[in-house]
This record gives C-alpha cells, sequence and structure tokens, in this order.
C-alpha cells in the first residue's frame, strides 16, 4: 500500500473516531468522557450508560453505515461512468425508494424499509432495461435514464403531496434525510449486506481500474467489460437502495467525499473503495451530530446539513479541478 494511501486512510479512522466520540458525548443529556472511557473498556453502569447504549450508539451505527454506503456507491459510480459529477441519487434508484416510502408514509403503513426496496429494485430493473443499446450496456443511456426516471418519480412524490397533503411533513421530512428511525436489526443486516458488496467490489476492483483506460482495450486484455458494468450498477444501486431505506434521501455525501478521496489517494478502485467508506462515514456521523445538537431540543434532518456543508465544498473543489 502507498504511503498515502495509509495515511489518507489512518487519518479518516482517527477521524471518525473522533466523531464517535463527539456523537456520544452530545445531546440533551451531556455524557461526560469518563462515563464514554468506561463505556468503551466495557464497564457496564453509570448513569448515562442507558442513553449510550439504547439511544446514542445505535444511531452512531445507523450514521456510520449509511454515510459508507453513500459514500463507496458514489466512488463505483463516478469510476463506473467515468464521470466526476455521478453520485448515488443521479442513477434514479433515490428517487424511486423515496416514492415507494411515499407511497407507504400515506398508505398509514409502519415500516418503510420494504416499500423503499421494493421501489429502488423497480428502478434499478427499469434503468437497466433502458439502457441496453445493441445488445450491451451503455453507459451514456444509463445516466440519461437515471436522470429521467428520477425526475419521473419526484413528479409523482409531489403529486402526492399536493394530493394527501396531511401527510406532507411526515413526507418532506423523510425525503430530507431522517436517522431517528432506529433499529439495531436492520443496522445488523444492512452491514452484512455492505460487508459482502464491499467484499466483491474490492474482488473485482482491478478490472474496473482497467476499464477507465477504454472498454476495447480492457476486453483485448481479457475483461469482461458487460459483467463488469453490470455487476458494479448493481453494487451501488443496491448500496443506494439499502441507504435510502434506512435514512431517506442524503445528499451530497456520494459527490464530495469521492472527489476528496481521489484528490488524496488517487483513481485506484482498490484504495477507493474502503477510504471513501471511511470518510463518509466520518463525514455522516459529523453531519448527524450536528443536525441533532445545533438547535435542541429541535431536531432537523440530516440532508439540510450535508447540502449547507456540500454545495461550496464542491463548488471549491470544482474551481481548484478545471477539467470538472
Amino acid at each position: 500500500m502507498k504511503p498515502k494511501v495509509m495515511v489518507y486512510t489512518a487519518s479518516s479512522a482517527f477521524v471518525l473516531l473522533l466523531c464517535f466520540v463527539w456523537a456520544i458525548s452530545c445531546g440533551s443529556v451531556h455524557v461526560a468522557m469518563s462515563d464514554i472511557i468506561s463505556f468503551l473498556t466495557g464497564k457496564e453502569g453509570g448513569s448515562n450508560y442507558d442513553i449510550i447504549m439504547k439511544i446514542r450508539l445505535p444511531r452512531i451505527i445507523f450514521a456510520v453505515l449509511v454515510g459508507g454506503m453513500l459514500a463507496s456507491s458514489g466512488a463505483i459510480l463516478q469510476a463506473l461512468l467515468k464521470n466526476p459529477l455521478v453520485d448515488p441519487f443521479i442513477t434514479g434508484i433515490s428517487s424511486g425508494a423515496a416514492f415507494g416510502a411515499a407511497c407507504a408514509i400515506i398508505a398509514g403503513v409502519s415500516g418503510l424499509i420494504l416499500p423503499s426496496i421494493a421501489g429502488a429494485l423497480v428502478t434499478m430493473y427499469v434503468v437497466y432495461r433502458l439502457s441496453i443499446a445493441f445488445g450491451s450496456l451503455s453507459v451514456s443511456r444509463l445516466l440519461l435514464t437515471g436522470v429521467m426516471i428520477g425526475s419521473f418519480f419526484s413528479s409523482l412524490i409531489m403529486m402526492l403531496n399536493a394530493v394527501f397533503s396531511r401527510d406532507l411533513v411526515k413526507v418532506v421530512f423523510w425525503l430530507m434525510g431522517d436517522l431517528s428511525n432506529i433499529s439495531p436489526s436492520l443496522a445488523i443486516y444492512g452491514a452484512l449486506i455492505t460487508l459482502i458488496i464491499l467484499a466483491a467490489a474490492l474482488y473485482f476492483a482491478n478490472d474496473l481500474n482497467i476499464m477507465a483506460t477504454g472498454e476495447d482495450e480492457a476486453k483485448s486484455l481479457g475483461v469482461r467489460t458487460e459483467f463488469i458494468k453490470v455487476i458494479y450498477f448493481i453494487f451501488a444501486g443496491v448500496l443506494t437502495a439499502i441507504s435510502v431505506a434506512l435514512s431517506g434521501v442524503i445528499g451530497f455525501v456520494g459527490l464530495i467525499i469521492p472527489h476528496i478521496t481521489r484528490f488524496f489517494i488517487g483513481p485506484d478502485m482498490r484504495y477507493m473503495i474502503p477510504a471513501s467508506f471511511l470518510s463518509g462515514a466520518a463525514f455522516l456521523l459529523c453531519a448527524d451530530t450536528l443536525a441533532r445538537t445545533i438547535f435542541l431540543p429541535a431536531e432537523i434532518p440530516v440532508g439540510v446539513i450535508t447540502g449547507l456543508i456540500g454545495v461550496p465544498v464542491f463548488i471549491f473543489l470544482m474551481n481548484r479541478r478545471k477539467n470538472i
């Protein structure tokens, strides 16, 4: 592993640890550092143990998982589509998941996970089928189709909000990102699926690196380009679907984090995927901590914070790199 990769990865892990401690300590009830140290060393008891274990730790795990998934998905899609402006939501998958969740909210269904995943899977299938040109997956068609499908589902959501205005607040809050709907069992399943997908993505990462030089050259070197395009689209789509199902629509994590990571460690996907996961986890954990503490006792959607941070950061990065 290159020294700069090691330094960046270690730095991201350290920042994530700092954000972890900060997230545990901050809230309507302040948790002292002594209680945090007791918790980390495995000592039960203390006045704040239940607050840490039952309220803040599950939310921290959610934020780490969702942030890592979004950043990894963004890194994969930017490499696959060879476009630095791509993020997980431009494929339309998030809008499909959001439409499924909006329908569930309006119908009064208690759980949003299955409806949102169903909406995401249907969208993935439609985008994939419409992106086939002359027997192969066209990257440009996939990009354009994703944008159009996403706009279509966004219009449907707006129509539902207009017709069923009584549920407007719930739908809008969820669409802006919400990590308060904590379910430890869902976090465990999501973590297992994410681990499997990231392991598979790393296994084929060198093939994706070769494809960056051009599909014709990659084919001459024995890379199954069609298989790689399809499998990575599925990887990114499933990661996006799960993150949207768990937390709603949270923008900019999958856009700016891969940019920052690539700037420091380069485009090698063998390092980009795990480094992006760590950086995305730290970023979203920091944003969620701000979202739930900046206006105590009120809480604002975490997507508002990521947008407020993400827009100026992306403009700064865009101005630094004229080739974007």
